[in-house]
């Protein structure tokens, strides 16, 4: 998978939404392929959004925080 880099300056907010332009496919298609194989729509919503919160605190995937202490 190759994404483009940025076209804007760091801190311009069209930096951003640029970003999430270009992003936006890849997760709709993470989504539309576990819907597909069966999972709900809001199954895999929630499994995208406790990923991004796993990427943001640095703890492996399925941990919970009581076991990242």
């Amino acid at each position: 998978m190759q994404i483009p880099p940025p076209t804007h300056e760091l801190g311009d907010m069209q930096r951003t939404m640029e970003c999430e332009e270009l992003v936006h496919p890849l997760v709709d298609a993470i989504i539309s392929g576990a819907a597909s194989s069966g999972w709900t729509v809001e199954e895999a919503l929630m499994a995208v959004e406790e990923v991004v919160k796993d990427i943001r605190t640095n703890r492996p995937s399925g941990q919970t925080d009581r076991e990242g202490a």
